[in-house]
């Protein structure tokens, strides 16, 4: 799976991710139509109106508070959502999320593999779940993998 145009929604969803002003987690999600429109992006951050500031560097208060990237190109597609493909990049889909996907009637998910995440890291556990979830729910699910970082 790494058509053309997966490879061109997959590196948009890495730039949007570069939008989050989260110092230790930044994630990017982009949703589009069957016919291969943009319907909405997302990136993780603390909910509009909300000021991006210490809160942030503390992790317990800032997971409370923080909206997933996931969550925010749902909510922004609405009804757009349905039947659609998020491509989600920076961190594997989280099960909180993925229940927000399949709500949305989101079709298709293009994500990382939480199985090649660091076994120590909660990503990869919660990721793993996150995959069972929408393969139970009959989503369509395939991973992709960001190129190596070019070097300056």
């Amino acid at each position: 799976m790494d058509s053309k145009w997966d490879r061109r929604y997959w590196d948009l969803a890495e730039l949007v991710s570069t939008w989050s002003k989260d110092p230790n987690a930044q994630v990017g999600a982009i949703i589009t139509s069957a016919r291969g429109g943009v319907n909405a992006i997302g990136y993780n951050g603390f909910p509009a109106g909300v000021e991006d500031d210490e809160r942030l560097s503390d992790s317990q208060v800032k997971n409370e508070m923080v909206v997933h990237a996931e969550q925010n190109a749902v909510l922004i597609a609405g009804e757009a959502a349905r039947g659609a493909t998020i491509y989600v990049a920076g961190k594997p889909v989280c099960s909180r999320c993925a229940g927000v996907i399949i709500q949305a009637g989101i079709r298709r998910v293009v994500a990382m593999d939480p199985e090649k995440s660091d076994e120590e890291s909660k990503w990869r556990s919660v990721g793993v779940l996150a995959m069972n979830m929408l393969r139970e729910a009959s989503l369509t699910v395939d991973f992709m993998e960001s190129p190596p970082k070019k070097q300056e």
